[in-house]
């Protein structure tokens, strides 16, 4: 489990170091690849920064359960990590908020022609 955390904390670490720079992307739809959200640079930014907080989050957690005290963590831990938690999910959230909704022009479904 210490393994996936770690590997986890690394992805949202570099994924969100690389998202802090801006760039504009498109975020396939899952049920309809053929469309997608256009997170432009502001947008991008403000996942890069919910992905470091996600991490910052998960290395909270490993230091509270590396403590090996069976206990559940002090009130004050609880309500600071709620808190973060909070914020990461907000970010997310305005960051979709923000995107536009449209034809994904790098799936190839939006390529194709219907028959």
């Amino acid at each position: 489990m210490r393994t996936f955390l770690a590997f986890v904390i690394v992805l949202c670490l570099i994924g969100g170091l690389y998202l802090l720079q801006g760039p504009d992307f498109y975020w396939p739809d899952r049920r309809d690849p053929s469309h997608a959200a256009y997170l432009s640079g502001t947008a991008s930014r403000l996942l890069g920064v919910a992905l470091l907080l996600i991490a910052g989050l998960g290395v909270m957690a490993a230091r509270q359960a590396s403590r090996g005290t069976g206990r559940a963590a002090p009130r004050g831990w609880q309500i600071r990590f709620f808190v973060l938690t909070m914020l990461a999910l907000g970010l997310i959230a305005i960051a979709f908020q923000m995107s536009d909704y449209g034809p994904n022009p790098e799936s190839r479904q939006h390529l194709e022609t219907p028959r």
